[in-house]
């Protein structure tokens, strides 16, 4: 898990990097997928989350042709697609593929 600590006056990515394979042990480039965050306080479960909780978020692109990497981020803080207050969050992921739409906990926000 990580941990992502940020002021409540930074705004900034939280990048995740996300490894997809086809049939276990393809590489796939997951970029033409959607791909939401939801910031959540610990005390929320995201099966009771309404949808409105997800927030619009992007891929970037790095690496190599041979060995790619694949970082789904989304813009936090005053004037970003997600403005915290002061808290911690547990940050989940969703990539809308078909006919898969996995959501995962990645990691926790923690705002000062």
């Amino acid at each position: 898990m990580i941990v992502i600590n940020q002021s409540v006056a930074t705004l900034q990515y939280v990048r995740i990097q996300v490894n997809a394979t086809v049939n276990g042990n393809t590489s796939y480039n997951p970029t033409s997928d959607t791909v939401q965050f939801a910031f959540l306080n610990t005390a929320s479960n995201i099966q009771t989350t309404a949808p409105s909780s997800w927030v619009a978020a992007s891929w970037e692109t790095g690496g190599t042709t041979q060995s790619p990497i694949y970082v789904a981020k989304c813009l936090v803080g005053p004037g970003g697609t997600f403005v915290p207050s002061t808290a911690t969050y547990w940050i989940w992921m969703k990539i809308t593929d078909t006919p898969e739409i996995p959501v995962l906990f990645v990691g926790q926000l923690v705002v000062t």
